[in-house]
């Protein structure tokens, strides 16, 4: 490689560094003015392996709802099936999420159940995230002894 091939590759390499650079700044500056916030369609679930609660996440931008932006949720702790894993949300900057906890007896240990979801789309070339963390309330079945 000549010498005007080497200094052609670092600087498109430094364009390149410098556009990331930008893009993760700007992305670190908006995170402050991203909120998330989270509703239970009801106070509790039972562990019986059938019921299930419905959690709604809006996720907005200085106030005004952020549409399409895709969210991915996840059991931080606790058992059971939280669908979907991946959503987008919509006009109004939400999205709905179900939880099914594992069915459990009466005497099983309940440890909290925490669903983390996290806003992927803050940055446009590089991954900036905005956490939101939401404890389900889950109580044991009644004993049918």
């Amino acid at each position: 490689m000549t010498g005007r091939g080497r200094l052609l590759a670092l600087a498109l390499g430094a364009l390149l560094l410098a556009a990331i650079g930008i893009d993760w700044a700007q992305a670190r500056a908006r995170l402050p003015n991203i909120s998330i916030e989270g509703q239970l369609d009801q106070p509790k679930v039972v562990a019986d392996g059938k019921s299930s609660i419905v959690l709604t996440v809006r996720v907005a931008e200085n106030g005004q709802p952020r549409a399409n932006v895709l969210l991915q949720a996840w059991l931080e702790s606790g058992g059971g099936l939280l669908i979907p894993e991946w959503t987008y949300t919509d006009a109004e900057g939400q999205a709905e999420y179900t939880y099914t906890p594992n069915a459990a007896g009466p005497y099983d240990l309940q440890e909290p159940t925490i669903v983390h979801v996290i806003d992927i789309n803050v940055g446009r070339l590089f991954e900036v995230d905005k956490h939101y963390r939401i404890e389900v309330p889950v109580e044991a079945p009644l004993s049918t002894e």
